[in-house]
């Protein structure tokens, strides 16, 4: 519907306000004016009112409604036509649905499995009277704390039709329910029953588990994930128990008959599955990038990133010890054996210069005066000696030095 009806009059109802859209109607705040009680008024598309297919299907739900006394069944007042629009008055619900609950990120293990109880006891109800919701989603599931201590929870929105029913599309191709929660025989228009509707409870359980529905995208994408692609896990987006994967799994199967038989059946085995997290009242945390622990094994809290592999230095190329005996010991020796006679003749020579300088030093002050003979040296290994003369001069004499040399 284009136009907003609000502040108009509708029959004896004053409308307040819009609650909600979605593509078939509007649900607005309203005033019944005669009783003075407030109520939600749900208006059909303008368009559908003139298929007549529609207008049977909406009869049909009005009265199968209305016949309904179940504590989380929302309240029907009241239906009919008035200026060529049909409209259904119901309870007002003071709360807020799921869908608003879930719209910031995942509900909190504990308060789903109470929530999903309660939506399942209305199920089952409706399945035991030969009915089938077809329109289970989370805007549907109304959640109010005022009227007891506890959340109460009240299914709404129906789009009831008879179990084993076909053909769940207007003449004008529009669907009856929302293909983001429609199991597959629903969306292929075979006939449906109760395991139809556990299978749209068991995507809400995975939408307020993880914060965001099965499968996403554009109607035909999500459509063909439905029908064709394998269920998500719910531990692929939060840190959970791995055994909710299977329940989910199972609630979702594509063929009915591998399902679970009724909706209590799916929320009982969620909660075993859940374990000790179905008592934690904290949203579950997000999964961390990267991948996940092999099924059956504990989870640990997430690593920091791997380090970049060390490249270990070049080793240090030690030479290997010298044995004894080896050539740089004997080239020390060698070396020690020729450094003491050089010493020792340089300390020899430094010796007769010595002598020489004092020598000289002493002769060179006195005057010329009467030969002198030279010492005897003896020369030749035959070990005679020979005298010889020298007359002085005025000069210094230095001694003469006979080198003796040996036979061997």
């Amino acid at each position: 519907m284009s136009e907003d009806l609000t502040g108009r009059r509708l029959g004896h109802y004053r409308i307040d306000g819009v609650l909600g859209k979605g593509g078939m109607s509007v649900m607005y705040r309203a005033t019944d004016v005669r009783l003075g009680r407030k109520v939600a008024l749900k208006i059909i598309a303008e368009h559908l009112t003139t298929d007549p297919e529609f207008r049977e299907r909406f009869v049909d739900e009005a009265r199968n409604t209305s016949a309904i006394d179940h504590a989380n069944v929302v309240p029907l007042y009241d239906f009919g036509e008035v200026d060529g629009l049909l409209y259904i008055a119901m309870r007002l619900v003071d709360g807020s649905d799921m869908a608003s609950l879930i719209a910031d990120g995942p509900m909190s293990p504990q308060r789903t499995l109470a929530l999903l109880a309660q939506v399942a006891e209305a199920l089952d109800n409706l399945h035991d009277r030969g009915l089938v919701h077809l329109d289970v989603k989370p805007a549907n599931v109304l959640v109010t704390a005022r009227e007891s201590t506890a959340e109460h929870v009240y299914l709404a929105d129906f789009g009831l039709t008879r179990r084993g029913a076909t053909g769940h599309r207007t003449r004008g191709g529009d669907f009856l329910g929302s293909p983001t929660y429609a199991a597959p025989e629903h969306l292929r228009g075979e006939p449906v029953d109760g395991r139809t509707d556990a299978y749209s409870l068991a995507c809400v359980l995975f939408a307020c588990l993880t914060g965001r529905p099965p499968f996403t995208g554009q109607v035909p994408d999500v459509i063909q994930g439905h029908l064709h692609r394998e269920v998500p896990a719910v531990t692929d987006q939060v840190v959970l128990p791995p055994a909710i994967d299977d329940i989910v799994r199972r609630g979702m199967a594509k063929t009915p008959g591998q399902r679970f038989a009724n909706c209590r059946e799916l929320v009982a085995a969620a909660r075993q599955a859940l374990g000790a997290a179905a008592q934690s009242t904290a949203p579950p945390a997000r999964r961390p990038a990267g991948p996940r622990p092999p099924q059956g094994q504990p989870m640990r809290a997430p690593q920091p990133p791997p380090r970049p592999p060390h490249r270990p230095a070049e080793p240090v190329r030690l030479r290997p010890p010298t044995p004894i005996g080896a050539s740089a010991f004997r080239e020390e020796k060698t070396r020690a054996r020729w450094v003491a006679p050089v010493a020792v003749g340089a300390v020899a020579i430094g010796v007769i210069v010595a002598v020489v300088l004092i020598l000289t030093s002493s002769d060179g002050g006195t005057e010329p005066g009467p030969s002198t003979t030279a010492p005897s040296i003896q020369v030749g290994p035959g070990g005679e000696s020979a005298e010889q003369t020298t007359t002085t001069t005025p000069r210094a004499t230095l001694p003469d030095i006979s080198i003796v040399t040996r036979t061997p």
